[in-house]
């Protein structure tokens, strides 16, 4: 038997495979940026000794519009990559190494500083963004002061009173558990989640609009371990994800606060690949912690990092690189709450996927969701 892709209306399939009696085939994952944009219909056709047994057709949106994008799509272009392929996604699949692809706050400190200089030389941003977006590179990440109001932290906070009372996700009071996705539950969370100056300044990072992907609330510290979201939330090119943490109330010492080490964004990127690590399957973590986790310790041991504990008061954000070192510290007093809400974010036009587990990703297209709530 033999299984065939192809995009309607074109005259090659974009995926064929042979099998044998009883083989099933492995997941199929689309590099969407080679395929147009708009409506696509996809076409799935089963052969069994050249006579057509089976067919189905999918029709998806696509929308890999903008910078990235294009670059993107040249990018996979040049290599080669395949339109349609077997998972699991892989960070060696990609040109990390071209230097074309390389963020400006990934780049040099003169490249930096006239990168800034130019934005607002066009009045694309104010002196006070120039700073922030200055210390997100040199540091790794940016504080927003006073940017959530003060009416929708209130609603905020009812909203997380609720999933507690609910025990929504099995939440267990006190513990250091989180909850996924709160927003696809709660408005005041869903609007926390494409706040308009947070986007904006995601946007004057990325230089293009960002797509949130998830969002993780807490009611107490998580006390993570050191580590990097890169290898978790994976974007093509390097440097096109964002975290975003909010404090729903003033942090308070010995809460478990978060802890990032400024500076250890630049130092070289940890991938499944580098570190020899097979990818995450059936929840089993043992190999990651032998190959990957060691290499994070071993870049806060050679780096020298100064540790910065994070205390910021309620309707603060903190907007984090996708390779800088953080964690949770210990909850010394657990009865010590630290409400708040971690968003991750890509920008517009990347490449999505979770490297560690090598399934594809996927984002929320903010610009559609508005559209389609006038």
């Amino acid at each position: 038997m033999s299984i065939q892709v192809h995009v309607r209306g074109e005259p090659s399939p974009i995926f064929t495979k042979v099998t044998q009696a009883g083989e099933r085939t492995g997941e199929l994952i689309f590099h969407s940026h080679l395929l147009p944009n708009g409506s696509v219909d996809l076409v799935f056709k089963a052969f069994d000794g050249g006579k057509l047994v089976g067919k189905r057709t999918f029709t998806i949106q696509v929308r890999n519009q903008g910078e990235v994008a294009e670059m993107v799509r040249q990018s996979l272009q040049a290599r080669g990559a395949p339109t349609v392929f077997e998972g699991p996604c892989d960070s060696s699949a990609y040109d990390y190494a071209d230097p074309k692809l390389t963020a400006w706050f990934d780049r040099d400190a003169s490249a930096v500083q006239a990168h800034v200089d130019g934005l607002i030389a066009a009045g694309r941003a104010s002196q006070a963004e120039g700073e922030i977006l200055r210390h997100f590179a040199e540091q790794g990440f940016a504080i927003l002061e006073n940017v959530i109001e003060p009416e929708l932290l209130e609603r905020l906070n009812a909203s997380l009173d609720d999933a507690i009372s609910r025990k929504v996700e099995g939440y267990e009071y006190g513990s250091s558990q989180r909850m996924h996705n709160l927003h696809e539950r709660y408005p005041a969370v869903r609007e926390l989640w494409m706040h308009p100056k947070v986007m904006r300044m995601l946007e004057l990072i990325f230089g293009v609009p960002a797509s949130p992907c998830q969002s993780l609330t807490y009611v107490f510290g998580s006390q993570q371990e050191h580590h990097q979201d890169l290898v978790h939330l994976t974007p093509f090119p390097a440097g096109r994800m964002c975290g975003v943490w909010t404090a729903l109330e003033d942090v308070q010492p010995d809460s478990g606060e978060l802890v990032v080490f400024p500076g250890s964004h630049r130092t070289p990127r940890i991938y499944m690949h580098t570190a020899g690590a097979p990818k995450v399957r059936d929840n089993d973590w043992t190999a990651f912690g032998e190959k990957v986790v060691p290499m994070w310790m071993n870049t806060l041991a050679k780096g020298g990092f100064e540790r910065f504990v994070y205390r910021p008061k309620a309707g603060t954000v903190l907007i984090w690189h996708e390779n800088l070192m953080h964690g949770g510290q210990p909850r010394v007093d657990l009865t010590k709450s630290r409400r708040s809400i971690v968003g991750h974010y890509f920008a517009q036009g990347a490449v999505v996927y979770y490297d560690s587990s090598g399934l594809p990703g996927s984002v929320h297209d903010v610009a559609a969701a508005r559209a389609g709530a006038r």
